[in-house]
């Protein structure tokens, strides 16, 4: 007797569902989703790039965008702002602004579905702006197969990939000569080599590791990035337009950690910070230096004598920079998210008495 074949599991229909029937709220339902690791990695697999989540949709609930990130290996922000609904020129306009705020390297527009002016206004955007800058056009998708199983498909709409095919030419109109031309047009263009790293970029990056390490090892409030290899190592304190930075002068030979102020309300937020100065510096235990410059404003204390050379130091220094930045960030991670430009630029200009007086 002849053994039966095994039965073929039975084939599902696929039917494409509507996002809302699993996520009824873009910062309830699905921000937290997408910044968990497995969805963000989904993400970044649609659009080609690899990303980490530095502020999550709990840290982000007072803005237009959902999550905002760091692209791995690199020091560019990314943010990232959904909508459970079709696109509006709104939405994104207060996107692009959040974005100017913290110098983005790119965003992210997630949609259930573009309309084509937005299609192409991204693509214009792409166009034009410049190399450092990309903007990305995200359609969201839920499929389900039977009544239970559910999956999501996120599908780039923009950029549009380039093809770079070209039809097979007709070969009774080339001759041998004009082939081979053709085939010397179709090689791609050789990628530059990456610069080599100096001696001192390769020491500030081992450097900087391992003070990423010593953060990710104590489980610090300060969250561990990826290393740079300059001069400077910077960590998000909870509020775009602010920076909380550990910086190496060589000319001076000293170590720095810095609260940046970089937003355009970056004057009136100083001024803010400043007037609770007693304060700030009481509740830190040592003084601090406050520098309004023209650029951004920094408030920053220092350690003097740093040798990096002397590798037999280093644990020191990263010891004093790992205490400084969680003092740093303890102190100021909620007084920055208190912090409203208004609030500055409301105090009233009084005019003030006369204080002369004239004799009768």
């Amino acid at each position: 007797m002849s053994a039966q074949p095994p039965s073929k599991p039975n084939l599902g229909r696929l039917e494409k569902i509507d996002v809302t029937q699993y996520w009824q709220s873009t910062t309830k339902d699905f921000a937290p989703w997408l910044c968990q690791e497995e969805n963000i990695q989904l993400l970044g697999e649609a659009i080609d790039l690899s990303l980490e989540v530095v502020l999550d949709a709990e840290q982000m609930v007072d803005r237009q965008a959902d999550l905002l990130c760091r692209q791995t290996g690199t020091k560019n922000w990314i943010l990232i702002g959904s909508q459970l609904t079709p696109t509006n020129e709104q939405h994104f306009g207060q996107l692009l602004t959040e974005g100017a705020d913290i110098a983005a390297a790119g965003i992210i527009w997630i949609a259930s579905q573009f309309s084509p002016e937005h299609l192409k206004l991204l693509n214009w955007l792409n166009q034009h702006a410049q190399p450092s800058l990309q903007f990305w056009g995200v359609e969201i998708e839920l499929w389900q197969i039977g009544k239970a199983a559910m999956a999501a498909q996120f599908n780039r709409v923009s950029p549009v990939k380039v093809s770079t095919e070209r039809p097979p030419p007709d070969q009774t109109e080339l001759d041998l000569e004009s082939q081979l031309e053709r085939q010397a047009e179709d090689l791609p263009e050789p990628e530059p080599e990456p610069e080599p790293l100096t001696e001192e970029q390769e020491q500030q990056l081992a450097f900087w590791a391992e003070l990423s390490d010593q953060l990710d090892q104590r489980g610090s409030v300060v969250k561990a990035v990826a290393p740079p290899s300059d001069e400077q190592i910077d960590f998000a304190i909870g509020r775009a337009g602010f920076l909380l930075s550990a910086r190496l002068d060589r000319s001076r030979e000293s170590l720095a950690i810095e609260l940046r102020l970089l937003d355009e309300d970056a004057q009136a937020h100083y001024e803010l910070l400043i007037a609770q100065q007693e304060w700030i510096e009481s509740e830190m235990g040592f003084p601090l230096s406050w520098e309004n410059l023209t650029s951004e404003c920094v408030v920053y204390c220092t350690l003097p004598e740093v040798d990096l050379d002397a590798t037999d130091q280093w644990l020191d220094y990263i010891d004093w920079l790992c205490g400084g930045l969680e003092c740093f960030h303890l102190t100021f991670a909620n007084l920055v998210q208190s912090l409203n430009a208004d609030d500055y630029h409301r105090v009233p200009h009084t005019q003030l008495p006369n204080m002369l007086s004239l004799p009768s």
